[in-house]
Formats: C-alpha cells, structure tokens, sequence
C-alpha cells in the first residue's frame, strides 16, 4: 500500500476502532465491581451519558454526510477533471468550493485539507503550486472513493 494513502486508512481503523468500543461498551453495559480485572482504569476515560449521546450524535451527522458527499463525489470529481483539462481556473474554483462546503460537515481532514489547499493556491498564479495542489486533491478524491468501495473510473 502507498504511504500516502496511510493517513486515510488510520482514519478508517481509527474510525473503526471507536465504532467497535462504543458497541462493546453497549452490549456489554453492566456495573463495573472497583475490584474487577476488566476494569478498563487508564485506558478511556469515563464519559458521561450526555458525553456519550453527544458524541453518538455527531458521529450519525458526520456519517451520514459522509454518505452522502460519497454520492455526490464522482460527480464532482467528473466536474474537477474536466475544468482542469480545459484549464477553467474559475470553474474549478467554483467546483472545489462546492465540495469543499460539503466535505467541510464530514469527518474526511486529509479530503479537506487537500481541497482547501488547492481553493487557496487556485489564488495565486503560481502554476507549479497549482499542479502540485491539483495533484493531491485529486489524489486525496480518488482515495475516499476506493476505500469507501467505489471502483468506477472519471
């Protein structure tokens, strides 16, 4: 696997992880004896019950949003090619910033991070930057489709 790609895949697993301890803590919700060898002292913190039913609630959002942004992503990936083969700065602009709305309500940083360089370098005339900006973003669309199970081709 290529090393860029290491940081959506900790996310992932990161994402994962998280997903699989809340479900434990659910299924398996029974009074801990202070004495007990499954305490889990040290390793998470106590969360409160607002905490926890916070926390589930932005995680919902985000996931359903990002369910939604993958919808919606070869389309705009589609958009972002095209505009940058005819090399219509303005489109692309516009393109990028439409996902980069979208994208800004999901839990996808290096998505995000990836856009936002490439809005901001889409600023200047400084078209090394732009390429290498470009590169990435669309690097960074490619790798949330194909580890979100997307395997068709724009």
């Amino acid at each position: 696997m290529k090393d860029n790609n290491r940081p959506l895949v900790q996310r992932f697993t990161a994402s994962l992880a998280s997903t699989a301890q809340q479900l434990l803590r659910q299924l398996m919700h029974t009074p801990e004896q202070p004495d007990s060898p499954t305490t889990n002292a040290g390793i998470m913190p106590e969360l409160s019950a607002e905490e926890v039913a916070q926390g589930r609630r932005r995680q919902a959002f985000s996931s359903e949003m990002f369910a939604e942004l993958l919808i919606e992503l070869p389309g705009y990936q589609g958009k972002i090619l095209q505009a940058w083969q005819t090399g219509d700065r303005q489109s692309l602009r516009d393109h990028v910033h439409q996902l980069l709305g979208a994208v800004a309500y999901c839990d996808a940083p290096e998505l995000e991070s990836a856009l936002r360089t490439l809005h901001s370098s889409l600023a200047t005339d400084d078209k090394d930057h732009i390429d290498s900006a470009y590169v990435q973003a669309r690097s960074a669309i490619d790798n949330a489709l194909t580890y979100s199970g997307h395997y068709g081709s724009v």
